[in-house]
């Protein structure tokens, strides 16, 4: 269990610096934040159930996660929000994600804001999960 609340102290502080960014208007950046702050937080809920997990699909994790939860319904309603997130896993980093132009020049405040809000959703529900508030 206390390995559950390192990955979501981990991930709360992710999610802490994808905050930090949006004000900076670093987009790519803040959109990959949020990516892992809700990969590290699916993690951890995974993991205060016993099943530790390697790989970044936050919606893969977040499926797993529904299945083993009595009443998971509530978790399997992320997993859309979750594969927003998932695309900023690589394409936010490298530029050779893209025909030209920088990685940073392809993404907007908007997407920023929303991998924000999502991230926050999808921590807040693992949350419950690790400190059993399910």
């Amino acid at each position: 269990m206390r390995r559950a609340e390192d990955l979501l102290e981990d991930a709360e502080d992710f999610l802490g610096a994808a905050k930090d960014l949006l004000v900076t208007g670093r987009w790519a950046k803040v959109c990959f934040m949020a990516q892992q702050a809700a990969e590290l937080a699916a993690k951890a809920a995974l993991n205060a159930l016993g099943r530790e997990r390697r790989g970044y699909s936050v919606h893969r994790l977040l499926e797993e996660l529904s299945g083993l939860l009595p009443g998971g319904e509530d978790v399997a309603a992320l997993v859309e929000d979750a594969k927003i997130l998932d695309q900023y896993y690589i394409p936010t980093r490298y530029t050779n994600a893209f025909p030209e132009g920088s990685a940073k020049s392809h993404f907007t405040e908007r997407q920023a804001k929303e991998a924000v809000e999502i991230a926050e959703r999808i921590l807040g529900r693992m949350e419950g999960v690790v400190r059993g508030r399910e």
